[in-house]
């Protein structure tokens, strides 16, 4: 949704008023507490100075980090899927008249994304908006942060750079959305439901509240989740008891709605609705602990219904590096693959490959052949 600035409306950011609101990464936010607001902490992006500052020569979105640490957000995210207890997206930008402020609250990449710099592009010959030698660039980090009572997402980024260090999610529709390349996730608890009752506001229907884990994207995204546990996620159904038969386990069954769980919840998801826009070598994790969960994986295409394609070339080609195995729950280097029937042979490289029915994925242990790896290559037409 696009606001713009008008005598009712100084900032039109304001649409989306968060319990902090932070233009400049550049500072020390710590120990922290928001509880309510369209998010938490609101990160938007500027890529010029406004108000006072708009002449000054310099470009917000290059700006690195100093600390962000232990800081917590809850009973939030009410007024949008997207929206997040920790949220670093919206743009706020002057309209071609120079004069009137405009904020987007979602993904605009038109006007630019954080991208975190060692160094002032602005004092270089390529000016503000040149691109960051790979060797000078930057991620900002977001420790020790701690999310809960949110039906969207515990963290949504969909603007730069982020090392996503320590961070808790707990009673959460969706624990961590993060859909911008250069993401890592360390020592991350993703606990999708306590198990107590989810107070929520008047006339939601708590029902509908899906309790994910975390989705991979399906294209120009680059992901590495390590040390991390994954506890009570998933839809709990005799179709997906293939890894645990707990009673308990997973988010819930749709029995109980005073704790909310849809039948399409999954520890792990992949979007797979696109033909254009494909899966290279996206994501890698290690050290992966699932603890009472039900669905542990799914390839996920949003457009339901009888129009919906059986597959799409995104699902085909879904793929996943889980170096130490524990992922897959094989306990050695896997290749994992898209198990999706029109896949063919394509992830079908031995006899002993793994067919995993959730998802479906195929699991490949890496070391059964030589120099095995994932790669990618593209190919071009002249005429």
């Amino acid at each position: 949704q696009i606001n713009k600035q008008s005598s009712s409306l100084t900032n039109p950011a304001d649409v989306t008023s968060a319990g902090f609101y932070i233009t400049n990464i550049h500072n020390n936010i710590i120990g922290n507490a928001a509880s309510g607001g369209y998010a938490g902490f609101a990160f938007p992006f500027l890529q010029r100075p406004i108000g006072l500052s708009k002449n000054v020569i310099m470009n917000p979105t290059i700006r690195t980090g100093l600390a962000f640490n232990g800081n917590t957000a809850h009973s939030t995210g009410w007024w949008w899927y997207h929206a997040a207890a920790f949220y670093l997206s919206g743009s706020l930008f002057y309209d071609s008249d120079g004069v009137t402020l405009v904020y987007d609250a979602g993904r605009d990449q038109s006007k630019g994304y954080r991208r975190p710099c060692l160094i002032d592009m602005c004092a270089s010959s390529g000016g503000c908006d040149d691109w960051c030698p790979p060797d000078k660039r930057a991620w900002i980090q977001l420790n020790n942060s701690k999310a809960f009572l949110t039906p969207s997402n515990g963290l949504n980024s969909w603007s730069g750079r982020v090392e996503v260090l320590g961070f808790e999610a707990h009673d959460m529709g969706l624990s961590l959305e993060a859909l911008e390349s250069g993401f890592w996730i360390d020592k991350m608890l993703a606990q999708c439901r306590t198990g107590e009752a989810i107070a929520v506001p008047s006339g939601v229907n708590v029902a509908l509240m899906p309790g994910n884990g975390f989705f991979w994207y399906d294209t120009f995204q680059e992901h590495i989740i390590s040390n991390s546990t994954f506890r009570r996620c998933g839809y709990r159904s005799s179709l997906y008891n293939q890894y645990d038969i707990s009673s308990l386990r997973g988010c819930g069954d749709n029995t109980d709605t005073s704790k909310g769980c849809t039948d399409s919840s999954t520890v792990f998801g992949f979007l797979a609705h696109s033909d254009r826009y494909n899966p290279e070598i996206m994501q890698g994790t290690k050290q992966i602990v699932f603890q009472d969960c039900g669905r542990r994986f799914k390839l996920h295409d949003y457009r339901l219904g009888p129009t919906a394609p059986t597959t799409t070339v995104s699902g085909r080609l879904q793929n996943w590096l889980d170096v130490d195995g524990t992922a897959s729950g094989l306990n050695e280097a896997t290749l994992i693959g898209s198990g999706q029937k029109d896949a063919g042979l394509w992830w079908k490289v031995e006899p002993s490959v793994i067919d995993d029915q959730q998802g479906p994925l195929k699991f490949i242990k890496k070391g059964n052949g030589p120099e095995r790896g994932l790669g990618s290559f593209n190919l071009k037409w002249d005429f």
